[in-house]
């Protein structure tokens, strides 16, 4: 089960799938209460498959629903008319009121479309959910982590019903400080893109000393991987189950292998 407010990578939803290609976010029916259903508007969805676009309650909602403005500010200014409506008065000191065109320099506006996402009632084995679209484990990360925010800011938890496999994933970990991937071998060519966006701010020179370390030890394959979260983001587990061998790796130069 995903927990939270938010999250901002694509780590925890991987940790959670348990190799999970399409996938449904789901949250038991029973679980909502009665009162956010109604406010969310998902009260009025009475039959499988019956699929409805969310009520705005927050900002992840709001842009699914009616998306956002960039305010350009990069760009020259440029001259926009507003209507205003005013009380004013005229020379004799008599009141008046009305609709005035008031012309201003103001930044361009760059508008994103929102993305629509619906929720939808489904009946899995004999209980009924609240379920995102299908997604895919390897379409945009954007896209992922905006269907998984939306979730989490409606209800706070979600599960992951794996579609192929037509039942809740599960992943037996203990969420503390720790993100567990599945289990299964992780040489470079798996950990690169999960541990790549963590070296992004380094310098490149920095960035080499960190993947070299890390190509090392993926070198003979981890069958276990965690990454940290909080404050232990930018550090890595690389377990070796049958040995009872973990490496502890950090994306911080200065930090030793452990």
């Amino acid at each position: 089960m995903v927990t939270g407010k938010s999250i901002n990578s694509v780590n925890r939803i991987i940790a959670h799938s348990h190799g999970a290609r399409e996938m449904l976010f789901v949250i038991e029916r029973e679980k909502v209460d009665q009162n956010l259903q109604a406010r969310l508007a998902i009260a009025h969805l009475e039959k499988d498959g019956d699929s409805i676009l969310p009520a705005t309650i927050g900002k992840v909602s709001e842009f699914n629903a009616r998306g956002k403005e960039i305010k350009r500010r990069d760009l020259p200014l440029i001259k926009k008319s507003v209507p205003q409506y005013r009380s004013w008065k005229d020379w004799h000191g008599n009141d008046h009121s009305g609709v005035q065109i008031r012309t201003m320099d103001v930044y361009p506006i760059d508008f994103v479309r929102p993305p629509m996402e619906h929720l939808s009632l489904s009946v899995i084995d004999g209980k009924e959910y609240v379920v995102t679209r299908r997604v895919k484990i390897d379409e945009p990360s954007t896209a992922l982590i905006h269907v998984a925010n939306l979730m989490l800011e409606f209800f706070q938890e979600f599960e992951i019903f794996d579609v192929d496999r037509k039942r809740i994933a599960k992943v037996q970990a203990r969420q503390l400080q720790w993100d567990l991937l599945p289990p299964g071998k992780y040489p470079w060519k798996s950990a690169e893109a999960i541990v790549k966006p963590y070296l992004a701010g380094l310098r490149p020179s920095e960035q080499g000393v960190i993947e070299h370390r890390i190509r090392e030890i993926t070198r003979f394959e981890p069958d276990f991987f965690a990454t940290g979260r909080g404050g232990y983001q930018g550090y890595f587990v690389f377990g070796f189950v049958k040995r009872g061998i973990y490496l502890l790796e950090s994306s911080h130069l200065d930090n030793a292998t452990y």
